[in-house]
């Protein structure tokens, strides 16, 4: 159970699919999981500390964030499917 792997890096891109290896998709996470946790410290330093413009922009970012995560896994299915269609 707590035996780690010996290969942990290479035994964890091995079992990222090809999808993930687009630059477009990389290009969206690398910007929407920044924003995630800057939304997350926003939103949490103004419920805290009762500011609500703080609040209320860390809420902004939070969706913007989500919502680019959004477009990728779109991205990402759309490329799937592709794939799978060329395949057959």
């Amino acid at each position: 159970m707590g035996k780690r792997h010996p290969h942990l890096p290479a035994w964890q891109w091995r079992s990222n699919p090809k999808a993930h290896q687009n630059a477009t998709l990389e290009v969206i996470h690398l910007i929407a999981v920044p924003m995630m946790v800057l939304a997350f410290l926003l939103l949490a330093s103004g419920i805290f500390s009762n500011t609500a413009p703080n609040a209320v922009i860390g809420l902004i970012t939070l969706f913007a964030a989500l919502g680019l995560q959004h477009q990728g896994d779109k991205l990402e299915k759309n490329r799937a499917n592709q794939q799978h269609s060329q395949r057959f």
